[in-house]
């Protein structure tokens, strides 16, 4: 795990303090992270393959997520993960601030506050394969039925994420 200094912050995403990435999983301690779901033209969402030796390996992500580094904002984040994660550039949006996730594994007490952002691109990807397998596009409808189903083949945040803009575009 690339480790990094990330903000704390408490239940209303007030920074507390500061620690290193790993220390807040070990700990429980809430930090930020900033996930991108990006669609193509045609609607469909792409959706990455996480690399099978990091944390969810294997499972369905956002298009680009990640930790924000200690002192930058959600925003700075999302765009940082993008060119990092995929190698592009794409207008982004706000669409849900903050979704809560809390995921238990094996000594690990995950603890994001996830800010979710949308945005259009249609490629080439340059995937940064120590992060990702593969991005693939995914019909929406597919997507919403997983997320109901609760499927294993999803990372818990890509749940919360997804749901969050099923409930947005439902406005």
């Amino acid at each position: 795990m690339t480790d990094e200094l990330v903000d704390v912050v408490d239940e209303n995403d007030r920074v507390i303090g500061q620690e290193m990435k790993w220390v807040c999983h070990k700990k429980g301690l809430w930090h930020r992270i900033s996930g991108i779901l990006l669609f193509n033209s045609e609607g469909k969402v792409w959706l990455q393959t996480r690399a099978s030796h990091k944390m969810s390996g294997g499972l369905l992500d956002f298009s680009a997520s990640g930790h924000i580094g200690a002192v930058h904002s959600y925003e700075d984040g999302a765009y940082r993960e993008l060119k990092e994660e995929l190698g592009v550039k794409a207008k982004l949006r706000l669409i849900q601030k903050i979704l809560y996730e809390k995921i238990d594994i094996d000594n690990f007490k995950v603890r994001h506050s996830i800010a979710v952002y949308i945005g259009i691109h249609d490629g080439p990807f340059k995937i940064q394969e120590d992060e990702l397998e593969k991005i693939d596009a995914y019909d929406l409808v597919e997507m919403k039925k997983l997320v109901e189903k609760d499927s294993p083949r999803m990372t818990k945040g890509l749940k919360l994420g997804l749901k969050s803009y099923f409930d947005h575009i439902e406005k």
